[in-house]
Parts: C-alpha cells; sequence; structure tokens
C-alpha cells in the first residue's frame, strides 16, 4: 500500500467493507460486480471477470483486503 495515511487506510477500508457483503473478509466476484455498477462502470459479466481476475492476484476466487488495496490505487 505504499506511503498511504493511516486515514487513506481507514478510508479504503471502510470501502472494502461497503462492498464485502457477508463480511468475511473477502469480496467474492458477485460483491466485485457490484462494486463496479457502484462506481457506474457499465461492463459486462465478460468484462467485469477480467477485472476481478486482474485484481485476485493469489488466484483464490476472492479479493482479500490487500489485494483491493493494490487494486484500488493501482499499485
Amino acid at each position: 500500500m505504499g506511503a498511504m495515511t493511516p486515514e487513506a487506510i481507514a478510508e479504503l477500508r471502510g470501502r472494502f467493507h461497503e462492498y464485502d457483503g457477508d463480511d468475511d473478509g473477502r469480496i467474492v466476484f458477485a460483491e466485485f460486480c457490484e462494486l463496479l455498477a457502484g462506481l457506474d462502470e457499465d461492463l459486462s459479466k465478460e468484462e467485469c471477470q477480467l477485472a476481478f481476475q486482474g485484481a485476485d492476484h493469489d488466484d483464490d476466487g476472492a479479493i482479500g483486503f490487500d489485494e483491493f488495496a493494490a487494486w484500488w490505487t493501482g499499485a
């Protein structure tokens, strides 16, 4: 996450938890698609899948907070 301030990290954690619908600490594909829709991204299911795969660095089928932070910040 680099040199993010504690406030920025807290804000990012809040954003993560907005989309972690079952509060299990992971964003799954359906939750990620909701996130993209919330960002006004008009993506097909295939485009959403590609974005999800790009964010799921460890390829475990879910996006953890560190993966989310890297995706969100472009790191």
